[in-house]
């Protein structure tokens, strides 16, 4: 006797009604105006109940392709003309997202429209193209920081106005809006993180890092952990999702959203803090080596090899951990007087040049949608942008999921971005060379806090305390 299909072979079999339906619509089997088989025949055509055969019509009309004509039947709308979209984006955007799945499934709704990737070269993005060139996207992505410099070079208009997402965390959207507009949807977010080998702290028969660890904590493990060719804690230095969180670490709790909550002088001597905190931390050999790693990418492969015991790095960065086997957690980054952390996004939204507008905000809205931002959290260790796909439970299917995954939920409060810097989004990139040569010691204290104060307060004078650096890729 033959057994009731499972519910996977159920889906599979209205997917395959559907899909087949789009594509006799497409190539013209059904004209605009004809009337579909009846549910019965469509039924017993594809092996389907009344019933099901019923859902399987409401998707296509749902989708736009039938509409139902009470007491007649199922009519077939105008056939879609083929629209190719162009989706810009960095390379490690589609690591991120499980773009390749996104834009699989999105083409299974929307079987007339052709997504087309556009990598971004180094200075090829949003920030630095000027808005009429050609070859540009239809739907851009970026991450905060880039959109910060967009609207610092009085470029915001080059995406459209788009609605808020009422369903993502609050502060995704503020990252995305200027003067009040609403320019890109967020997508993904990640905080970052330390991330550390169990096996190294079993092995040396230390407690794990906790939320309590302030950077001394931090300093006196990492050196117990160190022996032989295995080091105890290193990260990226040169890197604008790294660094800067010494910075935001050293500021006063008053300026959180960088409101002038001290004095010119007063940021200027806490950020000359921050970062002699940092570079303390990066000149002790007796656990951080002289590395001179070309990206995060190089010192996550250390740690994968187990020659680091405890990185810095983000959610995104874990998409690369899951298929390691390497036996390890996440705890929060360690602080000096209360807990901070930076925390990178990445935001979609329809260019002002483009020619399929209504094409660019269906893939906007499915992005930003349930539908995909579950496909994000079954398929990636990166944060969907909507709360409710970020509840402990919803679609964890990824292998190799840190045990504490869902720190993040706990340390929300102690999110900053670099719009929370006290200088301007342009500036980011003078405020790093500045720390790499103090870092170097190649610049005194004395000099780093005068060309510091010179930017803090550039950015006194306009009005804005906002951060920014010349190209970011998501990490």
């Amino acid at each position: 006797m033959r057994g009731r299909p499972t519910n996977e072979q159920f889906r599979q079999l209205l997917m395959h009604m559907v899909q087949t339906l789009k594509h006799e619509i497409e190539a013209g089997q059904y004209e605009p105006g004809a009337d579909l088989p009846s549910e019965k025949v469509l039924a017993a055509r594809f092996g389907l109940s009344n019933l099901s055969a019923r859902k399987g019509l409401a998707t296509l009309a749902e989708e736009g392709w039938i509409e139902k004509i009470p007491n007649v039947g199922n009519r077939v709308l105008r056939r879609r003309q083929r629209v190719v979209l162009t989706l810009g984006l960095n390379e490690t955007t589609m690591r991120n997202m499980a773009l390749s799945r996104l834009l699989e499934d999105f083409s299974r709704l929307y079987a007339w429209i052709e997504v087309k990737i556009k990598i971004y070269a180094l200075g090829e993005d949003p920030v630095y193209v000027e808005p009429q060139a050609e070859g540009q996207p239809d739907v851009y992505t970026m991450n905060s920081l880039q959109f910060q410099q967009l609207c610092e070079r009085g470029k915001a208009t080059l995406v459209e106005p788009l609605d808020a997402h009422p369903g993502v965390f609050p502060f995704l959207n503020e990252d995305y809006s200027f003067e009040g507009v609403c320019r890109l949807r967020p997508i993904i977010f990640a905080p970052v993180v330390l991330g550390y080998n169990k096996r190294h702290f079993r092995e040396k028969g230390l407690s794990e890092p906790n939320g309590s660890w302030t950077w001394d904590d931090l300093t006196a493990c990492a050196e117990q952990l160190t022996e032989g060719e295995r080091y105890g804690f290193c990260f990226h230095l040169p890197d604008v999702n790294r660094w800067p969180i010494f910075l935001l670490q050293s500021l006063d709790p008053a300026q959180g959203q960088g409101d002038g909550g001290a004095d010119v002088d007063g940021k200027v001597t806490r950020l000359v803090e921050g970062a002699k905190l940092c570079r303390r931390i990066v000149h002790n050999r007796r656990m951080f080596p002289l590395y001179m790693s070309e990206n995060n990418r190089d010192i996550e492969q250390m740690f994968l090899e187990g020659r680091l015991s405890m990185v810095l790095a983000s959610y995104m960065a874990m998409n690369e951990w899951k298929d390691a086997g390497l036996e390890y957690d996440i705890s929060p980054v360690p602080f000096v007087s209360e807990p901070r952390t930076l925390y990178i996004s990445a935001g979609a939204g329809i260019a002002r040049t483009s020619a399929h507008r209504e094409e660019a905000r269906l893939l906007i809205d499915y992005l930003s949608g349930e539908r995909a931002q579950t496909l994000i959290r079954e398929h990636t260790l990166s944060i969907p942008a909507m709360q409710r796909t970020g509840q402990s439970g919803w679609g964890e299917q990824t292998t190799n999921r840190p045990e504490r995954y869902g720190t993040y939920r706990e340390i929300l409060f102690s999110c900053r971005t670099h719009r929370h810097l006290p200088v301007l989004p342009m500036s980011i990139g003078k405020l790093a060379g500045l720390m790499k040569a103090f870092w170097a010691n190649m610049i005194s204290e004395k000099e780093l806090g005068e060309r510091i104060g010179v930017l803090v307060r550039e950015a006194e004078m306009h009005g804005t305390q906002n951060g920014g650096s010349p190209y970011v890729q998501l990490e």
